[in-house]
């Protein structure tokens, strides 16, 4: 028996156990001397002829379930007794059978104690066990309890592959994930400015438009769209324990968009079914729940974003044939789940639906082959096909989506152009402070103000602008020549934080201009750096020419080619981990999804 039907086997016992209330851990079931006890054997002969299953299985199952109920049942009494839990730790490594540890601990230890344990168990490195339990990640501290686990919770080891090969292969990913952290860190402070020019940048719905978002949550958008790609590709290439170590994390950090933001877009529906399809792939029956949980906040993201009947979507792209696919994984999901929670007729249903998806999904392979030849992708050509039936109605609607969607970005861009200009053409008037200062800096006065002016006058964006976009700053910034001369009279000066002073002062910077920079900064740290590297110290000693010499200009240059080659580098990162074609997800074969609903159609 696989282990699939034996799960299934167990699935029936204990619905019975349950429907007739028996308790296998107490008498007569039980038998002081250890052995199976003569009541447990009439209980498999009863449940052998109710279930048609042979009787040898029916006894192994009642036993191994009347294990489990002592085991738990001693576990619950130790736990009161001494504070330790017992907790049940599903193992998969890859190429083996899954095997479970039992592990007594007490809720207070660190989570690297568990690791630690794990790995000790296993005779493996603790780097290479990844721990999850309820749908994320058991981190090295803070503790177990506070991590959410409890006395009797089962967990699922991840142990990552063992070969040289897969070693340097995993450790090239880990070091990706925190390059992707890393470089959305930095690109953080410009990303505003990057925005208009990148479209990958950008969160698109359905139509093309853009979705705006802050600048912190677009910084975990970008990470958490990075992630979702890399551990799809993982799932691609059927690893799945890194693919789930990966979409996790991208889970985490999907979770700090606002969630009303992302209603537009499927982005995190999607990554809700490739969390449960890894589950799935990983044999992984403890997470259920979680998976449940998921394709619920799925389908809520679903019908948000597409509408209850798909309306909103039909509405943008005139079909719904390409988004079937998704709802296809989601019906063949959750109707998986539902097997597992014992709600047989449910899975029943679900599964037909899905069975159903899946007969409507079905492409012409010759057809495809002759999209193909007219240059379109693999993936591109089943969009078209699932679309618009026959390689001829296919090829028009590809041709016209793709005329479609470039049409939305450039109107964005257009607006974008609109929304920019207007900004500049009625903003605030100058502050006379800021003018001067930059003018000091050694700006020229007309460039610095259309420089303050598209900058809301701020100080650190503005000598940024002049810098590295002095192409934008036309006259046409300036709605009236005479605003140069008649600058805004708010002259206030904060007061310099003497603790920002000092950290400004430890990275080497001379007192009285790092509280000059300070002032012109409103203590915004970073803001303050920016202008000591354009030259800030000028401000403090106009008189001495000195000070803005060939030396300052080329640490000055030196400075913001480095920068600059920074977040090239960090954008071409980006750029790199998010894949050109955002609906490929939408193109797969289907071969996989129709092996497991053969699977479990067999089994209800």
């Amino acid at each position: 028996m696989d282990s699939l039907e034996h799960e299934d086997l167990l699935i029936k016992l204990r619905a019975k156990l349950n429907e007739e209330k028996i308790k296998l851990w107490e008498s007569p079931y039980i038998s002081d001397s250890g052995e199976i006890s003569e009541t447990l054997k009439e209980l498999a002969n009863k449940y052998s002829s109710v279930l048609n299953i042979d009787n040898d299985s029916v006894l192994q199952g009642l036993h191994e379930l009347q294990i489990h109920s002592i085991e738990r049942s001693k576990a619950n009494e130790e736990f009161k007794e001494t504070g330790c839990a017992m907790l049940r730790v599903k193992v998969t490594m890859t190429g083996q059978k899954p095997e479970t540890l039992k592990i007594s601990k007490k809720l207070t230890v660190q989570g690297d104690e568990l690791i630690n344990s794990i790995a000790e168990l296993l005779e493996v490195d603790k780097n290479r066990i990844k721990l999850i339990y309820n749908g994320k990640m058991i981190t090295h501290s803070p503790t177990l309890e506070a991590q959410g686990v409890k006395n009797g919770a089962q967990l699922m080891a991840l142990v990552m592959a063992e070969s040289p090969e897969q070693v340097q292969k995993e450790d090239k990913i880990y070091k990706e994930m925190k390059s992707t952290l890393d470089d959305a860190t930095l690109l953080t402070e410009c990303v505003d400015d990057l925005a208009d020019d990148e479209e990958y940048m950008k969160l698109e719905d359905q139509s093309g438009q853009t979705v705006e978002l802050p600048p912190a949550e677009r910084r975990a958008l970008l990470i958490g769209l990075a992630l979702h790609e890399r551990g799809r590709a993982a799932a691609q290439n059927h690893d799945y324990s890194l693919a789930l170590v990966l979409l996790l994390e991208a889970d985490r950090q999907l979770n700090e968009c606002r969630s009303s933001l992302l209603n537009t877009v499927d982005n995190c529906a999607v990554l809700q079914l490739d969390i449960a399809w890894c589950y799935l792939c990983l044999q992984s029956l403890s997470s259920a729940n979680d998976a449940a949980t998921r394709l619920m906040r799925a389908e809520k993201s679903f019908r948000a974003s597409y509408g209850e009947d798909h309306q909103r979507l039909i509405a943008l792209k005139g079909t719904n044939a390409n988004e079937r696919v998704l709802f296809m994984r989601l019906y063949l999901l959750q109707g998986i789940v539902a097997y597992h929670q014992n709600k047989r007729e449910e899975a029943r249903v679900l599964l037909a639906k899905a069975e159903t998806e899946l007969n409507y999904l079905k492409v012409d392979e010759a057809a495809v082959c002759a999209l193909m030849e007219l240059g379109w992708s693999d993936a591109q050509a089943r969009r078209g096909l699932r679309a618009a039936r026959g390689p001829e109605r296919a090829h028009a609607w590809l041709a016209q989506r793709a005329h479609e969607r470039d049409d939305a970005r450039r109107r964005d861009r257009a607006r974008s152009e609109l929304t920019c200009r207007v900004r500049r053409e009625d903003g605030a008037a100058v502050s006379a402070r800021l003018l001067r200062a930059l003018v000091a800096m050694g700006f020229p006065r007309a460039l610095a103000a259309r420089a303050l002016r598209r900058a809301n006058n701020d100080a650190a964006d503005a000598v940024r602008l002049i810098q590295e976009t002095p192409h934008l700053l036309g006259d046409s910034d300036v709605s009236d020549p005479e605003d140069l001369d008649t600058p805004s009279s708010d002259d206030s000066l904060v007061e310099p934080d003497n603790k920002l002073v000092a950290e400004l002062e430890a990275m080497g910077y001379p007192p009285e201009e790092a509280r000059t920079a300070l002032r012109l900064s409103n203590n915004h740290i970073n803001k303050a750096v920016d202008l000591l590297v354009a030259g800030c110290s000028s401000i403090c000693d106009t008189a001495n020419p000195s000070t803005s010499d060939g030396a300052r200009k080329k640490l000055k240059k030196e400075a913001k080619e480095k920068r600059k080659k920074e977040r090239e580098e960090a954008l071409r990162r980006l750029k790199n981990a998010i894949r050109a074609d955002e609906d490929d997800y939408l193109s797969a074969s289907l071969a996989e999804e129709e092996q497991f609903l053969a699977q479990y159609k067999a089994l209800i």
